[in-house]
């Protein structure tokens, strides 16, 4: 499950902020919000993997 930082970073990212515009934003350092949006999207490829894994079992 993504964190509320996670999420947060993934919506500024997606508004076309970088990251240092983020960290700035968030009052966080950009090497925090490399590691924020690296964990959201390995996070979701995660996700993604188990549903297909769930799709091909049928279950």
């Amino acid at each position: 499950m993504l964190t509320e930082k996670e999420i947060e970073v993934l919506k500024l990212k997606k508004k076309g902020l970088t990251q240092l515009e983020i960290a700035k934003k968030l009052k966080i350092s950009q090497p925090a919000v490399s590691s924020f949006y690296n964990n959201a999207l390995k996070k979701i490829k995660d996700a993604e993997e188990v549903l297909k894994l769930k799709r091909e079992l049928g279950i």
